[in-house]
């Protein structure tokens, strides 16, 4: 069998294919470090967005030490997460203040529209009974 490269035959104004089709579907409006971010939100729960208390010295005696917070140093980046942990439970029914939050940490109108579109395509439709 012969193989026939036909890559040079090809016009150069056509796409080429991406190799990551993540980051197709977010187009070049996320870094690789935020969209690693919104991929790791999806398995983070709402209670994740409460900031932490410190346990006082007879819970800690109980319970042991405080466990690690699932917050980000990174502002912007907490601001991302955020919306990507609300997004993945709500969709696109997110409230508007999650989007009026991550403009004012500083993401672009386009950004937060291109996390909330990704995902919105990858959560699974919830199908609900008639009553």
């Amino acid at each position: 069998m012969a193989f026939i490269d036909f890559s040079d035959a090809a016009h150069p104004a056509l796409p080429v294919a991406n190799s990551n089709p993540v980051a197709s579907l977010f187009g070049d409006q996320l870094s690789r470090l935020e969209r690693r971010v919104v991929e790791l939100a999806r398995e983070d729960g709402l209670q994740s967005l409460i900031p932490p208390r410190e346990r006082k010295w007879l819970a800690r005696l109980v319970f042991g030490p405080t466990p690690p917070s699932k917050m980000l140093a990174n502002e912007q980046l907490e601001a991302l997460r955020q919306l990507a942990v609300k997004a993945w439970h709500h969709g696109y029914t997110l409230p508007v203040s999650a989007i009026r939050e991550a403009q004012a940490a500083g993401h672009s109108e386009a950004k937060v529209g291109a996390v909330i579109d990704f995902i919105g395509r990858l959560r699974a439709p919830v199908r609900r009974l008639a009553a």
